[in-house]
């Protein structure tokens, strides 16, 4: 059994490394403009957020008790809050996160979850309006901030595309979500992985949908993310949504770093 846990551990430990030697091939030219004492200081703390953040993935993921959604108190702002995660994830994304938003007054905290291999971007995004639109009933229509990781923020994009929904939501916040798809994608297991390509008619239908200027949308982003290459996928290619980079960490460290938790309260309180 011993064997067979440091093995598994070995192999997580060991999978950042290619994905961080096929970031630096995907986006060589960005690093050569940042010089090389700066390029190798990002790097570095790309491979060790990486490691320690896909760790703390594997080990969470089975205890969803960690991630129990956080409702109305007498005390503290309630504002709702709808929190989606990543691909592959689950809503256990959200243990550390969660409790620093509660610290900070937040007492509306709630998460919306999916199987990543049982379903497909379009119909996520129709499972995840109807879980918008309850939420917004349930607050007696108080409006709504989303925040979303990775393909989470993608399918509150699409979601929020409906006018109808639209006009439930106060703020978006999206962190190291793949805008305009991942090469990686042509590896990731499963269909909906697979459907995050660049070239994917996915990509085509979402940016032929109108832009809703009244929500605030913020897409934040981190400049070593080994999950979504090349990089200026990250950024939306919508005017309306305004632009974050966040201080160099891997693309599921975003998920456990107090400073993305500041940045998302700053947005929030604005």
């Amino acid at each position: 059994m011993t064997k067979i846990f440091l093995t598994i551990l070995l192999i997580i430990l060991m999978i950042p490394l290619p994905l961080i030697i096929v970031m630096t091939i995907a986006n060589r030219k960005e690093l050569m403009l940042r010089g090389t004492r700066q390029a190798v200081y990002d790097l570095l703390i790309s491979v060790a957020t990486t490691v320690i953040s896909m760790l703390t993935a594997t080990l969470t993921r089975p205890f969803d008790f960690l991630c129990r959604d956080i409702h109305p108190e007498k005390e503290g702002n309630p504002l709702p809050v709808l929190m989606t995660h990543g691909l592959y994830h689950n809503k256990t994304a959200w243990f550390l996160m969660k409790p620093r938003l509660r610290k900070a007054g937040y007492s509306n905290l709630n998460t919306w979850s999916y199987n990543s291999f049982t379903t497909s971007y379009p119909e996520l995004v129709l499972k995840l309006r109807r879980r918008i639109l309850k939420l917004y009933a349930e607050n007696n229509n108080q409006k709504i901030v989303l925040i979303g990781h990775s393909l989470g923020g993608l399918i509150i994009k699409g979601a929020v595309s409906d006018p109808a929904v639209a006009e439930s939501v106060a703020k978006v916040i999206t962190l190291g979500t793949p805008f305009r798809g991942s090469l990686l994608a042509k590896i990731a297991p499963g269909r909906l992985g697979r459907s995050l390509h660049p070239e994917n008619s996915l990509f085509q239908t979402i940016h032929t949908t109108p832009p809703l200027n009244f929500i605030q949308k913020t897409a934040i982003f981190s400049p070593v993310d080994e999950m979504v290459l090349p990089w200026k996928n990250l950024l939306p290619r919508e005017t309306d949504w305004k632009t974050l980079p966040c201080p160099a960490m891997g693309h599921v460290a975003m998920l456990y770093s107090p400073k993305i938790t500041n940045m998302i309260i700053r947005i929030m309180q604005q």
